[in-house]
């Protein structure tokens, strides 16, 4: 009977996330020193120069799960933002819509190198990988190293293009949102400090997003 009922309980949560479309919105904000007076939009492969300030917005159905974890130039990873949601019938049916700023506008330090964001919107949390981040905060340098490996290889297994899955779906939208609604912005493109300005649609109860940056030192 205990069987039948795990068993029972697997298939109902598995057929939720099925039959929950997940996806989310966001907009990778830049203020660089070649457009002082501007807030402009970055995206993956973008060029940043040391100094230059960026900032994460996101927007995700509520209850669902979100973390933005970056992995910096010198390979060392941080968990930017954390929210681990509980998906339910109410939230699903008005497709409410959750806008946070999940990292604040930070100026970008030397050394040089790739500066990776990892965006991960999912119907459950992602408890082990949680975990390992928040052992890796706490570890010693060597005990990092065999850490980051782990972290890493949890990642992956969430990335389509890895997987060999189908790709996630990532759309630049037609204009800019704040909270959901078009909104004309501080410039003249549109772009406020709230914005988002891409969506990303997954499958299987997982959107993932990565974006890489190329931090350069300013000359």
């Amino acid at each position: 009977m205990k069987i039948i009922f795990v068993l029972f309980v697997f298939i109902a949560s598995v057929s939720a996330d099925d039959n929950v479309e997940i996806g989310f919105r966001y907009g990778l904000l830049g203020r660089v020193e070649s457009k002082p007076d501007s807030t402009v939009v970055l995206s993956d492969s973008s060029i940043i120069h040391t100094g230059d300030k960026v900032q994460v917005n996101v927007g995700f159905l509520s209850g669902s799960s979100f973390l933005l974890i970056f992995k910096g130039s010198k390979d060392e990873y941080s968990l930017f933002y954390k929210y681990s949601g509980s998906i339910n019938s109410n939230a699903v049916s008005k497709q409410d819509t959750t806008y946070k700023i999940a990292f604040p506008f930070n100026a970008f330090t030397d050394p040089p190198g790739l500066e990776t964001f990892y965006l991960i919107n999912s119907i459950t949390p992602q408890v082990e990988l949680i975990k390992l981040l928040g052992r890796y905060e706490k570890a010693p340098e060597k005990a990092q190293v065999k850490l980051a490996n782990q972290i890493q290889a949890k990642i992956d297994a969430l990335n389509p293009n890895i997987k060999g899955d189908i790709a996630d779906v990532q759309i630049r939208l037609d204009k800019p949102m704040v909270g959901g609604v078009s909104f004309r912005g501080e410039d003249d493109d549109g772009i406020h400090d709230m914005s988002v300005t891409h969506e990303c649609k997954g499958s299987g109860g997982v959107a993932f997003q990565k974006i890489v940056l190329n931090h350069r030192t300013r000359r």
